[in-house]
């Protein structure tokens, strides 16, 4: 069989081929016996597990954990696939499409209050979109985006193809356009923000109180005093501030709360959540959950995807690494900027919120482009990290052509090892090949790449680790094994063998500089006179030692509805909250002080530094400082952010970096 690859050259013999001609196998194919592949990380796990958040954990657990849960398993996919006849016209007739495992994919989660008729015709009918948040996930290199809209944007609404319907808020396709309100919703956001969706994934928002419940509630941090009493008409919500579990109930009346403050800060407060519970899933669900939890999905949850039909086990297998092994500052918590979001009145009278323009499509770029190098550059940027000092001498890069390589594919894409082999020779690097009539295949399939060097040449070791960042974060260095330095024999003896595992994505990851803001000096001012005394109050109520910041973010305040607060967390763990107030009113940071040590969302930091002989560990999204903590043998001092993430980085590090023990 004759297939031309990308470097138009002629035939090849196996899985990937070498770029030379070879004629067929004179008796019959060759099988090659490999060992059993891993399982991959890839993209749609991770989507699937956001707002529809169990999806991934309860599935796979309910069909992985024995074999005689598989038929259950099976059941409760398809359950989950889409079935009403809305979402089977937007899984048919848009644009879904599902990518290969191996590339970003993108999810629309359209969170909703079921108002219809349940096992109606329209069990949409009367309903809004509460929530409207696009997921990407990106297994090249481990990254999960975050794109939330607010409801009030006023956009323009297409019910059908391309023609403009009427201009409403974004959340109103669902309701305006019929029976089409899923695909047309989908349709408004593709043609707002330009991205093509892989997957459409609906879920009635108060299904998941009963999702949190069985997970035994979730941990969060509460930013200040939430209160609206009952039988005041507007939905009731009575949460304190401070680090704590919130059940089902409590929850929801979080995320879904907007009474003083807007849209924008419901978000941000749906994607603190969605991190939450992310860790919450990760550690909190055993098998016993696994039963009840179905239960909640089946009714409340659809996913539509592109061909059709339910989610697959070969996909729920790749899907759940991504999230399992989401590396520290690569969630990536993404918005329009509320200084781009003024709001207007329409013509009937109506506030909505309009994007400023270039302000959807700036956003979209971030969303697409996450750098995963940011979060420990901003960290150095303002901690004063330095790279310890080295007592070796400096080894010069080698010069490109000095480094010779041969690829080997490793995964399945044929043609990978040619094209990789293309790549690194138009970048200028030695390339070498088989000779003509081998296959350029690697001994087994392997999900990461490896880049192997030849121990006993000089400047294989550095050759290798100087090109190993071109195949991403799923690359290692290794060195050669007796199968590889056969191969490299056959090619003669080059530095390095490179194995393309399934991981890679087909395109080398070239080297640039991170883009961050221009450092800033830190906005503070005094803070021992405005929180000495209220932490001298409660001092002998917490039974850990306390530290006053003796700066504070310019112009805030503690505020006027526990500005101070004393609560165990837990059984035999007790934490002291400063909860401060920016002067419009709407932005909340505070300070956070406790004994315990093992707090889920201590977990997993960006980036630890030290200042005077203290430790701190920082904690990033993007290049937002999210949160600043010290570390002490017998307590955690942690200095959190707006929701919005609106204190500057230096003003956080400046914070922490201020607090001292309390004197008497």
């Amino acid at each position: 069989m004759r297939t031309t690859l990308k470097r138009g050259i002629g035939r090849v013999n196996g899985l990937n081929g070498n770029g030379h001609s070879a004629l067929p196998p004179a008796f019959g194919p060759i099988v090659r016996y490999r060992q059993p592949e891993p399982p991959k990380r890839s993209v749609t796990g991770v989507i699937l597990r956001g707002f529809g958040w169990l999806v991934l954990a309860i599935l796979v657990v309910a069909s992985g954990a024995a074999g005689g849960l598989y038929l259950y398993g099976h059941e409760s996919l398809q359950s989950v696939s889409a079935h009403t006849h809305q979402l089977v016209t937007a899984e048919k007739n848009g644009s879904l499409n599902v990518p290969d495992a191996s590339k970003p994919a993108i999810a629309l989660v359209a969170g909703y209050d079921v108002r219809g008729k349940p096992n109606g015709p329209n069990p949409y009918a009367g309903s809004n979109s509460d929530t409207l948040m696009l997921m990407r996930a990106d297994p090249a290199n481990d990254t999960l985006s975050l794109l939330s809209f607010p409801r009030d944007l006023w956009v323009n609404i297409y019910c059908h193809g391309a023609t403009v319907y009427t201009q409403s808020r974004i959340n109103s396709a669902w309701s305006l356009c019929g029976n089409n309100g899923p695909a047309a919703t989908l349709n408004t956001m593709e043609r707002l923000t330009g991205l093509k969706v892989n997957y459409l994934i609906t879920l009635d928002f108060h299904a998941f109180k009963q999702i949190v419940n069985h997970l035994h509630g979730v941990y969060m941090n509460i930013d200040r005093r939430y209160y609206i009493p009952p039988h005041s008409g507007t939905s009731t919500v009575n949460l304190h501030p401070g680090y704590q579990k919130l059940d089902g109930g409590e929850a929801l009346s979080y995320v879904r709360y907007r009474h003083t403050d807007s849209d924008v800060y419901r978000n941000g407060r749906q994607q603190l959540f969605l991190e939450a519970l992310k860790s919450r899933v990760k550690t909190g669900l055993s098998i016993t959950d696994v039963p009840k939890l179905i239960h909640d999905l089946k009714s409340n949850v659809e996913i539509a995807r592109g061909g059709g039909g339910s989610v697959t086990f070969k996909e729920l297998e790749s899907y759940l690494g991504l999230l399992y092994h989401l590396p520290p500052g690569n969630l990536f918590r993404n918005a329009i900027p509320i200084a781009d979001l003024p709001t207007v009145v329409t013509a009937g009278g109506a506030d909505v919120i309009q994007a400023r323009p270039g302000s959807v499509q700036a956003a979209v770029q971030r969303f697409l482009h996450p750098d995963v190098r940011v979060g420990t550059a901003v960290s150095n940027q303002y901690s004063g990290h330095k790279k310890p000092p080295t007592k070796t001498k400096k080894r010069h890069p080698l010069p490109k052509s000095a480094i010779s390589v041969l690829v080997l594919n490793a995964g399945k894409t044929p043609g990978e090892a040619s094209n990789t082999t293309y790549l690194l020779g138009k970048h200028g690097y030695t390339t070498k090949t088989l000779a003509a009539g081998l296959a350029a295949n690697a001994p087994a399939v392997e999900r990461n790449t490896t880049v192997y060097y030849n121990p006993v040449q000089p400047n294989a070791l550095q050759a290798a680790q100087q090109i190993r960042p071109l195949f991403g974060a799923h690359s290692e260095v290794a060195q050669m094994t007796t199968n590889i330095a056969n191969f490299a024999r056959q090619a003669g003896d080059p530095l390095t063998v490179v194995t393309v595992g399934t991981s890679f994505g087909g395109k080398l990851t070239l080297p640039h500089r991170v883009k961050l803001p221009p450092k800033l000096p830190p906005a503070v001012s005094d803070g021992v006179s405005v929180t000495a005394q209220a932490l001298r109050s409660v001092r002998f109520k917490a039974h850990f030692p306390l530290r006053v910041p003796h700066r504070i973010a310019q112009y805030a305040h503690l505020s006027d509805q526990e500005g101070v607060r004393v609560f165990k967390p837990l059984k035999n763990r007790h934490e002291v909250v400063l909860t401060f107030v920016m002067p419009d009113g709407i932005q909340y940071w505070q300070i956070e002080e406790t004994d315990w040590s093992t707090a889920p969302i201590l977990a997993s930091p960006t980036q630890t530094f030290f200042h005077d002989h203290q430790k701190f560990q920082v904690y990033t999204t993007g290049g937002a400082i999210q949160m600043v903590v010290l570390r002490t043998p017998k307590a955690s001092y942690w200095v959190m952010n707006t929701i919005l993430n609106q204190l500057s980085n230096s003003t956080m590090i400046a914070i922490a970096e201020s607090l001292q023990p309390i004197g008497r």
